[in-house]
């Protein structure tokens, strides 16, 4: 049976650590539970528990033992989900039962050795958002809510250098996410991002920091320091 939570408590079988459990984490520390384009929902089976956190259609998934992944691809096909991440098994069971096309990604754990460097750590949002559009498909207002009501509650963070920009998406049980790597086209080649990447590394090393990237970005960031912790799965709906 899958249910919407409705108190914390609800939460309280979600596992400590993983991406997939601290973007779930994330979502709820910034949004609570009283809105409903952002809510969470728990499954609770024979061997285990299956948590949701949604934004709008998109949905990430947690696991905490054996799920029944047949019922919650029932569950996501009425719920008219837009995009799913999702734990690599539960992937490829999930993409053999939805309509939907998939995407593997490769989840990076900082390994090298961070060199600090003189960083902006408060750059204005739209300054963030002038980079970030040279790079990303997105739109102003959806991406300038979600960000600033993170920032606001402390869950998310940017920085930056010289035309160069990133996104501490979260850091929650000794487990920081980074996103939103980019740099302006002129910029690009200078080594500012691989500057920056390295000052946040440093700023946060009381923390295991990731990172998700596709294949074509595997080896820019081996070069920084990064290795393969897990691959992880992105359900996109046909």
């Amino acid at each position: 049976m899958i249910r919407r939570v409705l108190t914390g408590g609800e939460m309280s079988k979600l596992p400590k650590y993983g991406i997939e459990a601290q973007k779930i984490r994330a979502l709820l520390v910034s949004y609570g539970l009283k809105y409903d384009f952002c809510c969470f929902y728990v499954g609770e089976f024979r061997a285990g528990c299956a948590f949701l956190g949604r934004l709008n259609g998109s949905f990430v998934l947690s696991e905490n033992g054996k799920c029944d992944l047949g019922e919650l691809a029932e569950f996501l096909t009425f719920s008219g989900f837009s995009e799913i991440f999702c734990s690599e098994n539960a992937g490829k069971e999930l993409a053999a039962l939805l309509p939907c096309c998939t995407q593997r990604v490769n989840v990076m754990r900082f390994e090298g050795n961070a060199v600090p460097y003189d960083i902006e750590t408060e750059p204005p949002l739209d300054n963030v958002y002038t980079v970030l559009k040279t790079a990303f498909d997105i739109e102003y207002e959806p991406w300038y809510l979600d960000m600033s009501h993170k920032i606001r509650h402390g869950v998310s963070a940017f920085r930056a250098l010289n035309d160069s920009v990133l996104a501490i998406q979260h850091n929650i049980n000794g487990e920081a996410l980074l996103s939103q790597v980019a740099t302006t086209p002129e910029m690009r080649g200078k080594g500012n991002a691989r500057r920056l990447i390295s000052a946040v590394c440093s700023e946060l090393s009381d923390s295991d920091v990731y990172v998700i990237c596709e294949d074509a970005l595997l080896e820019f960031y081996r070069r920084l320091g990064f290795r393969r912790a897990e691959v992880a799965y992105s359900l996109f709906r046909e």
